[in-house]
């Protein structure tokens, strides 16, 4: 009688327990797709080629067409090495600028009103 009495408290302590969890689905900030994607590329020994893109996602569902990237022209960026500026830059009609390379490199910007960063 003694182990039914146990058990069934233990039950109920335990039903207890997990039924007063909360889910909560919310994130604290919210995530947002890049509007553009980052391509590097070492040219030489010390430089290294950045090559930004927007991706066209309206054939994504045609075989044929698929997704498409278009390189961005005219994109201001900003280049840290770990903390410190490197400098801003500006893309070519190819969407490229050329760095001097470092060990940590950060690309920071904003595109169409979306800021990103890609370290």
């Amino acid at each position: 009688m003694k182990n039914i009495f146990q058990l069934t408290l233990l039950s109920v302590a335990t039903l207890l327990v997990l039924s007063s969890c909360q889910d909560e689905t919310d994130l604290v900030l919210d995530r947002v797709a890049s509007p553009v994607l980052l391509v590097t590329d070492p040219v030489g020994t010390d430089e290294i080629q950045a090559t930004f893109y927007e991706l066209d996602k309206t054939g994504i569902l045609d075989q044929n067409v698929g997704i498409d990237s278009m390189p961005i022209s005219n994109l201001s960026i900003e280049v840290f090495s770990g903390s410190t500026s490197i400098g801003t830059f500006t893309t070519d009609t190819e969407g490229s600028i050329v760095v001097q390379s470092a060990s940590d490199l950060a690309w920071t910007g904003e595109y169409k009103g979306v800021r990103f960063r890609f370290q």
